[in-house]
């Protein structure tokens, strides 16, 4: 949209906008699709064909779901943060300034913060959910 836009010819400025609200109108048909004709998109694709059973029984323990929910949300606290950090980390080390110098230092701090507690968070998520369950 941008170069579109900066040659400021109308030509491409009507392709680029209506290549957008076209696939605006097919992403917003998939997702209504997806949510409301789910039936549909089951017959279509055959996919309760070919099963012996029709009940699927699932016997979980609710501290097992919360303890893998809470896994889950520990790895993507650790694995979203560990870029950052090490980016922080980087820049600091290039630049060789004090570290109460360097007007980042609270963000290196923060993102160590948060790569400890999903760190923390999936190492103890059963202890956690247990607690959880326990309040519960």
């Amino acid at each position: 949209m941008f170069y579109a836009f900066k040659s400021a010819e109308i030509i491409d400025v009507l392709s680029v906008s209506a290549i957008n609200l076209i696939l605006l109108v097919i992403y917003c048909l998939l997702i209504w699709v997806c949510i409301y004709k789910t039936s549909w998109i089951i017959d279509k694709l055959k996919l309760d064909k070919g099963f012996e059973t029709e009940n699927i029984e699932l016997n979980f323990d609710s501290t097992k779901i919360i303890s893998i929910a809470i896994i889950v949300i520990g790895g993507l606290l650790f694995i979203d943060n560990i870029p950052i950090l090490l980016k922080d980390f980087f820049t600091f080390f290039q630049q060789k300034v004090l570290f109460k110098d360097y007007p980042k230092s609270g963000w290196i701090i923060f993102s160590f913060c948060k790569v400890i507690i999903g760190y923390l968070l999936m190492t103890n998520s059963f202890g956690i959910a247990k607690l959880i369950e326990k309040q519960k």
